[in-house]
């Protein structure tokens, strides 16, 4: 996949477009990029994805949103999809500012856009005004994919709720993979070592959103492998003061090798097992999480 970044994004061959926010990729986005691959190859064309970096919501209604995927995450989602390319726009005031006429005009003569995939109901554009008649008139052919899902709306303000419940199977039905964070192992204070139960830690970017507080049964993959853990979300207060930065501490049932120091890793969150607490002393904690073992043995 070929990632093309900045506000004067220029492509050099004819494109099927998919239009939209794309925070989680859940299944209705998968959708839409399932649709655009297929017209794609009806046509002859290449596929697009057009995301915005930083999020919309941060810059118009919240600063503090955290999207449920870093920008590293989602590049990595896009990717395992299969399309050819990942077009990166810089969101501020005056991108949001530009008129539908204005949009059309960047998808049809800068990202030769001869086809664009949008979900029902789409809008953009200054005040939302712009609509699939909007492209439509702009000489784009338009393909809208009606929203999937039973019971509660496949939408990603949904799969945060979910998260939030600890409701992560339910997540999972609609995202279509396990929800995950990505990042690079750093050195704690490897006290783990010294109760036989070593762990490695990341510490998410500020803006990623993060589950309740708490230990998850999890499973880890790096080097092109998958080990079963235990991964605990939160300040780890047996160990730290109360102003500790939120960490991902994981413990890997089956991982015998050494350090992992500097290694990029990527562990699936599969079901919540409780929230974090304060522990005695470390035996306290060894013992504890030896109890934790046994829900994913």
């Amino acid at each position: 996949m070929i990632i093309l970044q900045g506000e004067n994004i220029q492509m050099s061959v004819p494109c099927v477009l998919a239009v939209g926010k794309f925070e989680s990729i859940h299944l209705g986005h998968q959708a839409l990029v399932s649709e655009m691959m297929k017209l794609a190859s009806a046509h002859g064309l290449t596929t697009a994805l057009i995301v915005f970096e930083p999020h919309p919501y941060q810059v118009l209604v919240d600063p503090e949103y955290k999207p449920l995927f870093t920008r590293v995450e989602r590049e990595y989602l896009v990717a395992e999809l299969g399309v050819d390319y990942l077009l990166e726009y810089p969101f501020d005031v005056d991108f949001a500012a530009l008129s539908p006429e204005e949009f059309c005009r960047k998808i049809r003569e800068e990202l030769q856009g001869r086809i664009v995939v949008v979900g029902k109901g789409y809008r953009f554009g200054c005040g939302r005004e712009g609509t699939a008649d909007t492209l439509r008139q702009a000489g784009i052919q338009v393909r809208e994919i009606p929203h999937i899902g039973e019971g509660r709306k496949t939408s990603t303000s949904t799969i945060r709720a979910l998260l939030s419940e600890n409701n992560l199977s339910q997540a999972e039905g609609l995202l279509g993979y396990p929800f995950f964070i990505m990042g690079k192992v750093t050195p704690g204070r490897k006290l783990g070592r010294t109760i036989g139960i070593p762990t490695v830690n990341i510490y998410p970017h500020e803006d990623k959103f993060l589950p309740t507080d708490g230990v998850y049964a999890t499973r880890t993959f790096f080097d092109g492998v998958s080990y079963k853990g235990i991964t605990n979300i939160g300040v780890r207060p047996t160990v730290e003061g109360a102003d500790a930065p939120r960490s991902v501490e994981t413990y890997l049932l089956d991982y015998c090798g050494g350090d992992l120091y500097g290694k990029d890793i990527r562990t699936e969150f599969l079901c919540f097992i409780r929230p974090e607490r304060r522990f005695e002393n470390l035996e306290a904690l060894k013992a504890q999480i030896h109890e934790d073992c046994k829900a994913i043995l």
